[in-house]
């Protein structure tokens, strides 16, 4: 009899059963995490809605990490991009333009994080560039992904194309390979980045700027 009432009207009913919560009633717990970016960052969605993050499905707040609003509390960084692309990070931090960055407080000052941006994220400009670094994150602190890949929040192999993407800092370089390549506006990928193919065709490029003169990988 007692299973028979159970079926029929539910065990809930039972004086020993837990109480159902009320579903009007507020539950404790954390707020669902919507994101309505575009709503006021319309150029930033324009562009992003054009970038290769935005088709994989890569959300605002996967790399912008909300806390306190407008002052994230973890501005984007190597580190992040790092998270999704380990390979090409560990060769970031193996490189000359790591090793010779300049140290400076980016992560807990907005104002000077608002500075190197407005100056493509390198300190310094033509041969005296040098990409910036947090003194206090050490290699998760740097701004080296961004210096080359920023796009207008596009982040892809855009801005890396393009013809001074190099020579803006290699000043002395603008000459010295001055064939032209048709459709490769930036020429010093060619030799510097390119490591081979795979057997299907596919390019295999490298974030240590190889030496063609070199067999091996120079940092």
């Amino acid at each position: 009899m007692l299973l028979a009432v159970c079926g029929l009207v539910g065990c809930s009913l039972l004086p020993w059963a837990r109480k159902r919560p009320d579903p009007v009633e507020s539950v404790s717990g954390p707020a669902p995490y919507v994101e309505n970016c575009e709503l006021c960052h319309v150029p930033q969605a324009e562009a992003y809605a054009h970038s290769l993050h935005s088709a994989k499905g890569v959300r605002c707040g996967q790399c912008h990490m909300p806390g306190g609003h407008p002052a994230y509390t973890q501005p984007i960084r190597d580190g992040k991009c790092g998270g999704c692309h380990q390979p090409q990070y560990q060769q970031t931090l193996a490189s000359r333009h790591y090793a010779g960055r300049k140290l400076e407080n980016l992560d807990s000052n907005r104002e000077q994080r608002k500075e190197l941006r407005q100056h493509g994220f390198l300190v310094g400009s033509g041969a005296d560039a040098r990409f910036a670094g947090d003194e206090v994150s050490g290699d998760l602190g740097g701004r080296l992904c961004v210096a080359c890949h920023y796009d207008g929040h596009r982040l892809g192999r855009g801005a890396v194309r393009a013809a001074d993407a190099c020579t803006g800092c290699h000043v002395k370089q603008r000459e010295h390979y001055p064939i032209n390549i048709p459709g490769l506006e930036n020429r010093c990928i060619q030799c510097h980045v390119r490591v081979g193919t795979t057997v299907q065709g596919q390019v295999v490029n490298t974030h240590l700027f190889r030496s063609p003169l070199r067999r091996e990988d120079t940092p």
